[in-house]
């Protein structure tokens, strides 16, 4: 399964075509109301079957690693890229194929509400789920929202860099939506053993970010579906020597959890 982001570089309807199924549709809100409702029509006219809104990061972070690596980066970013409010780095209005005719969108984008995530779930009939989710208290109210579903993420560590994984917020976060909400996660995820726990801990999927990026950058589409057997057969060869043959095996039970991090 693929989440396309709006910052992608092949269009939405292309990628459809491609995989000849349309991929779930990860956006960003843009300033005006009517820009997203455009960007909504567009992912369900594509057949996109969820709507994965990343609802972290807005108020801005400081990106200290970033900074210490930028000092051995040789290279001059604003060649490329243009400077936002935040210090972030971004491509140049309209250089988003999916952003066409969205005002200056990446520069600034919405800084959502609840009330506007009532407004989606009432403008679109693909499954909502919101990206960036990692405390008790938010999943509660995605369940009071009729979100569907949640990604308990930290983009990569990037959004907030407290040291905390998100696998350790996972558990907070199924306990919050209380079996009412699918619960994903991603963040750290580079081995099959990763997945299992993260199954085990309660989660319906695992997403993955850098992994299929290492793959891309080496080998192409070879490298990507490498990165992917790799993946699948640890997971198989973990759950044949933990006695959980079939994901439905796999339980809370079949893990041990530090009592420091229970």
């Amino acid at each position: 399964m693929q989440i396309l982001a709006t910052q992608t570089s092949i269009v939405l309807e292309e990628v459809t075509k491609a995989r000849g199924t349309a991929p779930w549709y990860q956006f960003d809100m843009p300033l005006r109301w009517e820009d997203t409702e455009k960007m909504v029509k567009r992912a369900e006219d594509a057949g996109s079957p969820a709507l994965v809104m990343t609802v972290d990061g807005f108020g801005g972070r400081n990106a200290e690693t970033s900074e210490r690596l930028a000092r051995t980066d040789t290279q001059n970013c604003l060649v490329c890229h243009v400077s936002n409010s935040n210090g972030r780095l971004l491509p140049p209005p309209g250089s988003w194929p999916m952003t066409e005719g969205i005002e200056d969108y990446g520069r600034n984008t919405q800084r959502p509400t609840w009330q506007q995530v009532d407004r989606l779930k009432k403008l679109t009939k693909m499954k909502l789920v919101l990206k960036g989710i990692e405390t008790r208290e938010d999943a509660r109210l995605c369940k009071e929202h009729g979100v569907d579903g949640i990604v308990v993420s930290n983009h990569g560590g990037r959004a907030t860099e407290d040291l905390r994984p998100t696998i350790e917020s996972l558990p907070e976060v199924i306990d919050g939506a209380g079996g009412q909400v699918k619960i994903m996660v991603d963040g750290g995820f580079r081995r099959g053993t990763d997945v299992y726990k993260a199954l085990a801990l309660g989660a319906s999927a695992v997403g993955i970010g850098r992994p299929y990026i290492y793959g891309l950058t080496a080998f192409g589409q070879e490298g990507v579906e490498r990165v992917l057997d790799i993946l699948r057969s640890e997971l198989l060869m973990t759950m044949r020597q933990c006695g959980t043959p079939t994901l439905s095996q796999i339980k809370r039970a079949s893990i041990a959890i530090s009592p420091s991090r229970s």
